[in-house]
């Protein structure tokens, strides 16, 4: 493997490394003194912990009026340009992710909020689903141009979503809020590299996440509201996959106990898979409780299975009593 003569370098003397980062460092100290900006922090703050838009005053002025979002991001670009000129092998303190058409840097977060810039690359994009989810959000165009459009759902009883659309002509200076549970901002087509200033806010109790077909409607994909349940749910599905046995009497404990629908629904699957009997007891339990969000879910599948395997009957006279 090759490997360029300035990483060779550091790999005898770190100094170079050590001064870059203290570099970047300095810029983002010297970004955090510039007029507004301890106050958008401070905003930030009040806005994770649920307090209303309106009375943040700098995030009000930076999401609803053109000037200080492009003055702010400007002013932290100036800082981080010039300290990455002079240390080019400096890293910005941000996590960022770049799939080859979409760039999603995250500035800060506080409690349920976040602050990040997002870009895209020209060119067309294709959009076979639709994603909402339990969460407020508001845009800030800071450059480029795009067609987009914002899809409302407007009716899901027990059939497919239905939606209908908004057409936009995004440029510099648009604002956007948006309600993510009802509301999806679609971009169709990017004519210059498209860059935003986004604030989003999770609700402080999220409902689970859905993708829908955009064709049909029908419900493709529902996740976890919350990162910490997206991944026991993950796990679950882990140790699924691995075959663990031991782990269904656990699985059967997440079905039945309250918590997120999508992870005790993924519990209950889970430990059907694994072991028939515990999983199916697990099952009519849940079925049985009127109150229970998934009973109608579980009482529909547990008649499929009874039709599909009848023997199973015996196993619940036996084994799930009333």
């Amino acid at each position: 493997m090759q490997v360029h003569p300035d990483i060779a370098a550091l790999r005898s003397d770190r100094a170079p490394q050590r001064e870059a980062q203290a570099a970047m460092l300095a810029a983002g100290e010297a970004w955090a003194r510039e007029p507004g900006a301890a106050e958008l922090q401070a905003d930030l703050r009040a806005f994770g912990e649920g307090v209303p838009l309106e009375a943040c005053a700098m995030l009000e002025a930076m999401f609803t009026a053109s000037g200080e979002a492009e003055r702010l991001m400007d002013l932290m670009s100036r800082h981080y340009c010039r300290a990455m000129a002079a240390h080019p092998i400096g890293h910005p303190p941000f996590r960022q992710g770049f799939d080859g058409t979409s760039t999603s840097i995250l500035l800060a977060s506080s409690g349920r909020a976040q602050l990040m810039l997002q870009a895209k690359e020209p060119g067309a994009m294709a959009h076979p689903g639709y994603m909402f989810c339990d969460a407020v959000r508001f845009d800030a165009v800071l450059g480029g141009a795009a067609d987009a459009r914002i899809v409302r759902q407007t009716g899901r009883n027990t059939g497919p979503a239905r939606f209908s659309e908004e057409a936009l002509s995004l440029r510099s200076g648009h604002r956007l809020a948006l309600d993510l549970s009802t509301e999806a901002l679609v971009v169709d087509a990017v004519q210059s590299r498209f860059v935003v200033l986004r604030l989003l806010r999770t609700a402080a109790e999220p409902q689970p996440g859905r993708e829908y077909d955009a064709a049909s409607g029908k419900l493709l994909h529902q996740s976890a509201g919350r990162i910490g349940t997206s991944r026991r749910e993950a796990t679950i599905a882990l140790l699924g996959r691995m075959g663990r046995t031991d782990a269904v009497p656990a699985m059967a404990r997440v079905a039945l106990e309250e918590g997120d629908v999508s992870m005790r629904w993924q519990a209950l699957r889970e430990a059907l898979a694994l072991d028939t009997a515990q999983g199916f007891c697990a099952l009519v339990s849940v079925a049985r409780r009127k109150d229970d969000p998934l009973a109608r879910e579980a009482g529909a599948l547990r008649a499929q299975l009874l039709e599909t395997y009848p023997m199973l009957a015996e196993l619940e006279a036996e084994r799930c009593p009333a």
